[in-house]
């Protein structure tokens, strides 16, 4: 794990290279998804967070440009089996995903089925071929710091590369706080590991204090507002323009 830095000072253009700008809505048109990659690249945020059947667009806008396609599987839920994840993750590796976040099965870990919860980490480390992926923890299932730890432990212990306090979506999600992303930090501490925070980032000020805590990487659907940039300017190409 990287050891944190201060960011207070950091510039809003600079903030951008830790941010994974999020648009997974349902109801969210090709021509917003064009709009959304595209601001990626012109302002040089470290990916466009799309959901699976978007990668293929993304990364016809992203060729060329340093900016990471993202995508999600399981969001809000978790509850597939862990052969339907293996293939989610690998459908993800298919369509050219360079980065992938995916929910755990926090139904198992409230059952007190801790072997199955991390059994579940560990085939989906094995299935992700070195590809960096993350498990958007819920805490807002875990009612005590005790039990975020133990089951950020399982994770870490398994493999799992990336580690997020909440997916930003559903019953279990809360807003990163400064308390929570440096338990995970401290969980992380000294192993593999590393930390993402999600939820509720909405601010420049919130963005770095979440970076002092020790989180590496932000993913939000704020980041026009986070960085300063008027949405009302751009001006993304035709839905012709991409071959996807």
């Amino acid at each position: 794990m990287t050891v944190p830095q201060n960011y207070s000072q950091l510039p809003r253009l600079q903030l951008a290279q830790h941010i994974q700008f999020t648009n997974v809505a349902p109801n969210t048109a090709r021509s917003s998804i064009i709009a959304h990659v595209e601001t990626c690249a012109e302002y040089g945020l470290d990916a466009a967070m799309v959901s699976m059947c978007w990668v293929p667009l993304a990364r016809d806008i992203l060729r060329g440009t340093e900016v990471k396609v993202a995508t999600c599987f399981s969001l809000g839920s978790g509850t597939e089996s862990i052969q339907g994840k293996v293939e989610l993750l690998r459908e993800c590796l298919i369509l050219g995903a360079d980065e992938v976040d995916y929910e755990p099965n926090m139904s198992l870990y409230l059952s007190g089925m801790y072997a199955e919860f991390q059994q579940e980490a560990a085939e989906l480390v094995k299935a992700s071929m070195g590809l960096p992926f993350k498990a958007m923890l819920e805490f807002g299932y875990l009612k005590t710091d005790a039990q975020k730890r133990h089951a950020a432990g399982l994770l870490v212990e398994a493999g799992v590369p990336w580690i997020k306090n909440s997916s930003g979506w559903g019953p279990g999600s809360v807003p990163a706080t400064v308390e929570d992303i440096s338990l995970l930090c401290d969980v992380c501490a000294g192993r593999s590991s590393r930390v993402k925070a999600s939820g509720k980032i909405n601010s420049y000020e919130k963005a770095v204090a979440l970076l002092n805590a020790g989180a590496e990487l932000l993913g939000t659907s704020s980041a026009a507002a986070i960085l300063g940039i008027d949405t009302a300017l751009a001006a993304p190409q035709s839905d012709a323009a991409y071959s996807y």
